[in-house]
């Protein structure tokens, strides 16, 4: 009798020890999702080609005067911008959106003293320019950088869509699943270097732009030592999800 007690005690250790089980694959950390911000109610009646800027504001540094006529959305990367319109000034600061007016003649500034950089996004009829000067307005003294751009060119939306822009901040090790996008989008490294798994496996460093369609199947992966911070910006077809895993 005493035997078999010590044999049930020893088993039930190894069981609570973990003893005599299969170990468990451990899963890697996906990315945090720093800001995320959408524009909704929008249509694309013809053709249209998605714009991506990373701009940089150097403290004091504004833009030009100029306008807009093409949906835009804006998320503020770090410090703080200032938009002077007609109808009173609009400020933004890390992480908050910014949608300028269409048709109105605006100037973004940075008021603070220390540098600001956001991404700002356009969807404009296919072939035309993001923005149009002012005539007659003079330059600012200091004037902002547009450090990185992409365009998308025709990325066949059509009817009602949402821009969604967000930042995503990938730790060493850290990976999305294998998922699918709902509609098309560009993507634009800001810091790290990036491992991007689809039909082959390609890297991209800071400043490196591509973009991802409908039907690709995708994988996002931080293989490096330091921090991925990637900036996206979608056209979402109304009722699309943004990813669906594969």
């Amino acid at each position: 009798m005493k035997s078999l007690i010590v044999t049930i005690v020893a088993l039930a250790l190894a069981a609570a020890c973990g003893g005599n089980t299969a170990a468990t694959p451990s899963t890697p950390p996906g990315p945090a999702t720093e800001y995320r911000n959408t524009l909704s109610g929008l249509n694309a009646a013809a053709q249209l080609d998605l714009i991506q800027n990373v701009i940089y504001f150097a403290p004091g540094a504004a833009s030009v005067v100029h306008i807009h006529t093409s949906p835009n959305l804006a998320t503020v990367l770090k410090g703080q911008i200032t938009v002077k319109v007609p109808a009173g000034d609009k400020q933004a600061a890390a992480g908050e959106m910014l949608v300028e007016p269409i048709n109105q003649a605006l100037q973004a500034y940075n008021t603070g003293s220390s540098d600001a950089m956001v991404v700002v996004a356009f969807a404009v009829p296919h072939g035309a320019k993001p923005t149009t000067p002012v005539a007659g307005k003079a330059a600012p003294a200091t004037l902002n950088k547009t450090m990185y751009t992409v365009t998308l060119v025709s990325p066949g939306v059509s009817g009602g869509y949402t821009l969604v822009q967000q930042v995503l901040d990938f730790a060493p090790g850290a990976q999305t699943p294998r998922v699918r996008v709902g509609g098309p989008g560009v993507i634009t490294v800001l810091e790290g270097q990036l491992t991007l798994n689809s039909d082959i496996t390609r890297t991209y460093k800071a400043g490196d732009s591509f973009a991802e369609m409908p039907g690709q199947t995708v994988q996002a992966i931080n293989a490096g030592s330091a921090h991925l911070v990637l900036a996206e910006t979608f056209a979402l077809p109304d009722g699309a999800p943004l990813t669906t895993n594969v």
